[in-house]
């Protein structure tokens, strides 16, 4: 972790994702059409992955992997996107992206911190981790900065509930799953070995408060620049009245 290889992963796409979030304000880029690239860019790179965790079933033919199956956090929100493309009704349309935000902007960022399938370029896998990354990183932040989605107080109280309910299918998943040793939202060990704080040093239980109380930390951090802003504009109506 942090290898030169690593830092040049990052360093990459840090000017790549700047880059765009810039390009896209200068030139006024609507968000139809922003939402239509991040989806086709998601399903290509959806299919990348499951044509890369495809295994031999015992009874004849291929299916994927269970470990590789849809209930990382990032996984979940590669179809989120791509269920946000088809819906219609904008209330819940601007729910989802609201829940989108914080997990992308945690989930994604701190997967491309924490490398699981390594930094070398030479790797297809890889290649894949990294892009299905780098891309929910973006559409995160352009739905935060640019399309400036609902990030308020209720709107962290349902993204905390919604978080919980996603906790709850990882974490039956695991359990069904359990031969094949999944690690769905790393709820049944850390990520990776000897890091700090996120360890089985003290017990599982340890453990899982700990992811707990971090994870609900990240989430309120995303939402308390625009929980401030909201309150401050609060006192400026009362003011005014």
């Amino acid at each position: 972790m942090f290898s030169l290889g690593h830092w040049i992963w990052i360093g990459i796409f840090t000017v790549l994702i700047a880059a765009l979030l810039i390009l896209i304000q200068k030139r006024n880029i609507s968000g139809r059409v922003v939402q239509k690239t991040v989806f086709y860019l998601t399903v290509a790179v959806k299919l990348f992955h499951v044509s890369l965790s495809m295994k031999e079933s015992p009874d004849g033919g291929m299916v994927i992997n269970q470990t590789q199956l849809a209930f990382h956090l990032c996984s979940l929100m590669v179809y989120a996107v791509i269920i946000a493309n088809f819906i219609k009704n904008e209330k819940i349309l601007a729910k989802l992206k609201s829940f989108m935000v914080p997990c992308m902007m945690i989930g994604a960022t701190m997967a491309l911190l924490i490398p699981t399938e390594g930094v070398d370029p030479g790797e297809l896998r890889v290649w894949q981790y990294m892009l299905t990354h780098a891309v929910l990183v973006f559409y995160g932040l352009y739905l935060m900065l640019v399309e400036k989605v609902d990030l308020s107080f209720d709107a962290f109280l349902n993204n905390l509930k919604l978080l919980m309910c996603v906790v709850v299918l990882a974490f039956l998943m695991n359990s069904v799953l359990m031969e094949y040793e999944p690690n769905f939202l790393f709820l049944r060990k850390p990520p990776m070995e000897n890091l700090p704080i996120l360890n089985l040093n003290n017990g599982w239980f340890v453990y899982f408060l700990t992811l707990a109380v971090i994870a609900c930390s990240l989430l309120f951090l995303v939402h308390f620049p625009f929980i401030l802003r909201e309150k401050r504009a609060e006192r400026g109506v009362q003011q005014r009245n």
